[in-house]
């Protein structure tokens, strides 16, 4: 185990270094993550990139006290969906942790579903919006919420507005959702996120694009595929579900060009 933790490192480091990637982000949500694989998941990226996890609702509080007692860098809150929904979140980060320890998260929601979208305005000028330093597009289930697919154009629309409406109040911006080597370069260039984030990679955009939008998502899959094969090791008794997770990134990549290995 120590050594494919070792081999893990090595190849993340390389993937900061040359192919864009800032940060691993997980989850106790649609990611299915507990404790003991999100504490592994710190040690492979401590002192490398920062370990963003998205936690079960806006009031998770018991998944709150596990990213506090891992030490994870930042914490985002799922399908908000109104003001009353952000505020939440807000105040229970204030309730749980001291004020150092929550000046010291990323602090990001998720807008992924339609409901969210019509009330984009009222939860993006409302005051705990201020409190906020990143958001995330979903598009997986904003799409879903929406009965099309993930590029959909009407998805590309909202999603860009979004974006748009985040950064014109000077947040930073993701968008998520089923990335593949084929529309990488299309979130790009038609919704303009800071950041592009598979399901545990974060990449900075414009990196990205001037390395080669292409190989960059192909590392980022690759990369996850690795991590899966590990964890399906680590705890057998999920197997199947991330033996599942690299079927599902195999197909993402297409026809694979291997640009680097892990033994």
């Amino acid at each position: 185990m120590e050594t494919s933790i070792h081999v893990l490192r090595k190849t993340l480091l390389e993937m900061k270094e040359n192919y864009s990637f800032v940060c691993i982000k997980t989850g106790t949500e649609t990611e299915d993550m507990g404790e003991e694989e999100i504490s592994l998941l710190k040690t492979i990226t401590a002192g490398i990139m920062p370990l963003y996890v998205k936690i079960g609702g806006p009031e998770a509080r018991n998944d709150i006290r596990i990213c506090q007692r891992i030490g994870v860098s930042g914490i985002s809150a799922p399908m908000v969906e109104s003001e009353y929904a952000l505020k939440n979140f807000i105040q229970t980060m204030k309730n749980l942790l001291t004020p150092s320890e929550y000046e010291s998260y990323n602090k990001a929601i998720n807008m992924e579903t339609i409901t969210g979208y019509r009330n984009l305005m009222d939860i993006f000028d409302s005051v705990p919006f201020q409190s906020l330093e990143q958001v995330t597009a979903a598009r997986s289930d904003l799409s879903a919420s929406m009965d099309k697919k993930p590029d959909d154009k009407e998805v590309t629309r909202i999603s860009k507005k979004i974006i748009s409406e985040a950064k014109s109040r000077g947040k930073k911006t993701s968008v998520g959702g089923t990335i593949t080597k084929t529309n990488f370069e299309l979130i790009a260039n038609e919704i303009e996120p800071d950041f592009i984030n598979s399901r545990h990679v974060m990449v900075d955009t414009k990196n990205a694009m001037s390395i080669g939008p292409t190989d960059v998502a192909e590392c980022m899959l690759l990369f996850e595929m690795d991590l899966f094969e590990f964890f399906s090791k680590t705890f057998p008794e999920k197997g199947y579900y991330y033996r599942n997770r690299v079927e599902i990134n195999r197909e993402r990549i297409g026809e694979r060009k291997v640009l680097y290995f892990i033994r």
